[in-house]
């Protein structure tokens, strides 16, 4: 084997062992956008039964509400999920906070979860939300300031990590506030701010979800199902793919030519049907 034979050999070694990494590197759930609000309950009006503030036990009652977006890929040829559900997926949640205003050498973290009976992969936007309560941030966001400070945070304090598993904790994707950069340069920065974090101020189980909170009046259409703690997912079977022909409902396998759509043409003032036999 001359020596040109052999580099171009290397060279389509090479080739392909890069597609490889790109093609494993991809996300199941890509797309993951986080977002954080402080926000007050949807409540309704209660002017005249409201208690008198001076009875309030938080100083502010806006509650940090999370908002993960993802989309989980669909039906594609050669797509790297090759699952029509994904069941027991479970949402990991970290929020790293200042523990007192203009120090950032020491901080806390929130952390929690949720997990998902089944995620539809159809790759559309899906939405997850989990929130803090007043009362959490109040205590726990500043908490070095003293008994002087009004501890209601500023979302530019805050930065968050938002990562999904599959049942064998394979992971499926992330995503992050507050950190720039691409997701390895993000996964990177969040990994040095938890080394920042005091082990005494972590809080786990800081999430609340969605149905324990005033904001379970929103239509549940809206969200994949959340599995109650109790509840364990069965291993139920896996649907096949499904390929997709534009104007035709979908089908398994292969599309015959009498399942194309027939469509008609004019030619000259006549009619002529195309497609199908």
């Amino acid at each position: 084997m001359n020596g040109a034979v052999k580099m171009l050999l290397v060279a389509m070694a090479l080739t392909g062992s890069m597609l490889l990494c790109g093609a494993s590197g991809r996300s199941i759930f890509a797309k993951i956008k986080v977002e954080l609000q402080l926000e007050k309950p949807p409540v309704p009006n209660m002017n005249k039964l409201s208690s008198p503030s001076s009875i309030r036990v938080v100083a502010d009652p806006q509650w940090l509400v999370v908002r993960v977006y993802y989309y989980p890929q669909g039906p594609r040829n050669n797509s790297v999920n090759q699952n029509t559900y994904l069941d027991d997926v479970r949402m990991s949640l970290r929020i790293a906070f200042p523990l007192g205003r203009g120090n950032t050498d020491r901080l806390g973290m929130f952390k929690g979860g949720q997990t998902l009976w089944t995620v539809y992969c159809n790759g559309k936007s899906h939405l997850a939300m989990m929130f803090i309560p007043p009362h959490l941030l109040q205590r726990y966001v500043y908490l070095l300031d003293g008994d002087g400070g009004i501890h209601v945070p500023a979302r530019t304090d805050l930065k968050a990590e938002a990562v999904f598993y599959d049942r064998t904790d394979r992971e499926l994707g992330r995503g992050y506030y507050g950190v720039p950069g691409n997701t390895a340069r993000q996964q990177e920065t969040f990994a040095k701010l938890e080394q920042r974090v005091v082990p005494s101020c972590v809080i786990d189980g800081a999430f609340i979800e969605r149905m324990a909170t005033p904001w379970s009046c929103l239509a549940p259409d809206l969200f994949d199902l959340v599995r109650p703690r109790e509840v364990k997912v069965p291993e139920a079977p896996i649907p096949e793919r499904r390929m997709y022909v534009e104007g035709v409902v979908p089908v398994r396998g292969p599309v015959s030519p009498d399942r194309i759509p027939k469509r008609r043409v004019t030619r000259g003032g006549t009619s002529a049907v195309t497609g199908g036999n």
